[in-house]
């Protein structure tokens, strides 16, 4: 009987000891599945912020690229407005010296003319050379007069004005009975370039504008 009695302690005691085992192995892996929750939860924080400071630089770049874009939009605009409209100036007074040519036809009216006209074309070079910002106009605004258009007119221009150079130089060399030939051919060349100096006019007067609607309309945002 006191051994029955033993045995049923014994059993108790080995119960309790494999139960205790158990509550700490349990305790154990409580604390290994929360130690690896809290883990998971500070690595999915940092993904989150992480994933949210990407987004908000990205957004804050492209704010930034958007705001640096218009401000350049409207510099290169306000640059070409002032640039067209200067050009125009001269195109116009070298039109309206070049029209008024037939009041006088003596040699010294016509080389006067020639003083005058070399000098709006320097001012015109001198415009160009000063203001680079022009010839990036078609980057940011959908203007018709572009870099190619503008260099065949040009050349135009300059071809028709080295003939109407020649010319004067003829008249003033040649005898009187030639000169009124001669002044009916340097008419028509005139003609011939004040038209393409008018066409330059209207080409530029469309696309300034154009730029003016635009720029009126990023003012207003």
């Amino acid at each position: 009987m006191q051994i029955y009695t033993n045995n049923i302690s014994n059993y108790k005691q080995h119960l309790l000891f494999l139960n205790k085992h158990r509550m700490m192995a349990d305790s154990t892996t409580l604390i290994e599945v929360s130690a690896f929750s809290g883990l998971a939860g500070a690595l999915l924080t940092q993904i989150i912020n992480t994933a949210n400071g990407y987004f908000i630089d990205k957004r804050k770049q492209a704010v930034e690229l958007k705001n640096a874009y218009r401000n350049k939009k409207i510099e290169i605009g306000e640059s070409f407005y002032y640039m067209a409209g200067e050009k125009m100036a001269i195109i116009k007074k070298t039109i309206r010296y070049w029209k008024n040519w037939n009041k006088s036809r003596t040699a010294d009216s016509i080389s006067f003319l020639k003083k005058e006209i070399s000098q709006l074309n320097k001012q015109m070079e001198a415009l160009e050379a000063e203001n680079w910002k022009y010839s990036l106009i078609s980057i940011y605004f959908n203007v018709s007069f572009i870099s190619n258009e503008i260099i065949e007119s040009n050349e135009r221009t300059h071809r028709l004005y080295l003939k109407v150079l020649d010319l004067t130089d003829k008249i003033n060399r040649a005898e009187n009975q030639d000169k009124e030939m001669l002044h009916q051919e340097y008419a028509v060349t005139v003609f011939d370039m004040c038209s393409q100096y008018e066409k330059n006019y209207s080409r530029l007067e469309h696309d300034r504008n154009i730029v003016k609607e635009q720029l009126l309309k990023e003012f207003s945002r």
